[in-house]
């Protein structure tokens, strides 16, 4: 599955990616590029620990997904200070 990153909060460590299935909040567990509009790749509808690929950047990354098919309230609480 592939989405797109809507939304990065780099205090929290977190981006919001939408794919065909919604919108899912991941927290990344490490040091990553991410920019607005990469191309993420992976299980992105599937909580819990992930291994996912910014097919944007060329790179691996260890994550943590926190939600999936979110509403917009979800994500703004998610992704907010």
């Amino acid at each position: 599955m592939k989405g797109t990153v809507i939304m990065i909060n780099p205090r929290k460590g977190f981006i919001a990616v939408r794919t065909d299935e919604g919108v899912s909040v991941i927290e990344l567990l490490g040091d990553y590029s991410i920019e607005l509009e990469d191309i993420i790749s992976g299980d992105l509808d599937s909580c819990g620990g992930e291994d996912l690929f910014n097919e944007t950047q060329d790179e691996e990354m260890d994550t943590y997904i926190q939600a999936t098919g979110c509403s917009n309230s979800c994500i703004q609480q998610l992704m907010n200070p």
